[in-house]
């Protein structure tokens, strides 16, 4: 077993077990409305990547680059800077503006960690002298090459066509054609859905909850019951290369086949606009869990322990299983971190802004933390500025 592989293994009970009982942390990081409309800008150039929409996320900070042509969002927590994702920048300038955030957030004391960065600048953030570390992978589908069509993907159709015998309609609109009706339908099924959650978990791959101020090229995917009743929602959010999708909603006891129906509803939209790609996110351990993997057998193992100990609060094996369906290219994911001897504190951090742990729950002991919010001079002040 590798290095990394064990650092695999023992490093996802902190990321996932760990906090499982304990309620999520309120966000309090907010970034100012013109530094949003810039980011905006910024990400409908330059947003290549699937979760680049997401930085838009209320609970984010903004510090853009030297030459106003490149941002990164995060968030403060405790002395750490928990960074969404690869910054959003003209081709080639994402490492290079991630070397100008460190060098603001170095002079001020601050570490950073960089969560759900993609495969295309690990070797970049290396050369800056960060390390990275595979935590899972993202499922994405070529519109393309999808068909219900064929032996292959036989039980997908059947359970699609399982749920329209039963009388249950699937819909899809666009974010422009939400009118002031279904926005507030949309509004009230959210606030049933949360009722029944005791928390609300996400930051890098998600918008969070529901807002009625959505994008025009967001794609919302419905399903109706035979009375009329919204019952599950899908929501994907637009990117430059294509749709990513944000948030599943699904209310009491529903027929088997619903989210399967909703993906290939927005799997085949996709394919009528010509969409490159659609991504059904991220599935953690997903390259150490499914078929084909690389990992050791021994590393294979431990991650299938893992996943059977943390099965009935994340469902890691299930949602690979679930992404399978759909015979996805399958894309790692990193945690980039400043050491080794670092690792854990890095985890942690990425824990409260993923919601999963109270801040106060950490050492040291709130008397003795600095604030959560910088001081004058830091990185993310001059950002709201």
């Amino acid at each position: 077993m590798t290095f990394r592989e064990v650092a695999v293994v023992e490093v996802m009970p902190t990321l996932l077990a760990v906090p499982a009982q304990l309620p999520p942390m309120v966000g309090g990081d907010a970034h100012n409305e013109k530094g949003r409309r810039r980011a905006r800008e910024l990400v409908e150039r330059y947003g290549e990547d699937s979760l680049s929409p997401f930085i838009l996320r209320p609970d984010k900070a903004f510090q853009f680059g030297h030459d106003g042509t490149g941002v990164v969002a995060y968030r403060f927590i405790g002395k750490t800077a928990v960074i969404s994702g690869d910054p959003v920048a003209p081709a080639g300038q994402a490492t290079e503006v991630l070397a100008g955030f460190l060098e603001l957030v170095r002079k001020n004391g601050w570490s950073v960690v960089v969560w759900g960065a993609s495969g295309r600048h690990v070797e970049g953030y290396r050369r800056l002298g960060l390390h990275s570390l595979c935590l899972g992978e993202e499922a994405v589908v070529r519109p393309a090459e999808f068909s219900l069509d064929g032996r292959k993907v036989r039980k997908l159709r059947q359970s699609v066509n399982r749920l329209k015998r039963r009388g249950w309609e699937v819909t899809a609109c666009d974010g422009r054609d939400l009118d002031a009706s279904l926005n507030a339908e949309i509004s009230a099924f959210e606030a049933a859905w949360q009722a029944t959650q005791p928390r609300v978990f996400g930051f890098v791959m998600t918008m969070g909850t529901w807002s009625p101020e959505v994008q025009p090229g967001d794609l919302y995917v419905l399903v109706r019951s035979p009375a009329g009743a919204l019952r599950a929602m899908t929501r994907f959010a637009c990117h430059r290369g294509g749709l990513s999708l944000d948030v599943m909603r699904r209310l009491n006891q529903l027929p088997n086949g619903c989210s399967e129906a909703m993906i290939c509803c927005a799997l085949e939209i996709a394919r009528a606009r010509g969409v490159p790609e659609v991504s059904l996110n991220y599935a953690g351990l997903s390259h150490l869990l499914r078929p084909g993997s690389a990992a050791g057998p021994t590393t294979r193992l431990l991650a299938r322990a893992l996943a059977r100990g943390l099965g009935r609060r994340f469902r890691l094996a299930r949602l690979a299983r679930f992404d399978a369906k759909f015979f996805p290219e399958w894309r790692p994911r990193f945690l980039v971190f400043g050491s080794w001897t670092g690792l854990p504190g890095a985890a942690l951090r990425v824990l409260q802004a993923e919601g999963y742990l109270r801040e106060r729950r950490l050492w040291p002991p709130r008397w003795s933390r600095p604030a959560a919010r910088p001081p004058s001079g830091s990185p993310q002040a001059d950002a709201d500025r």
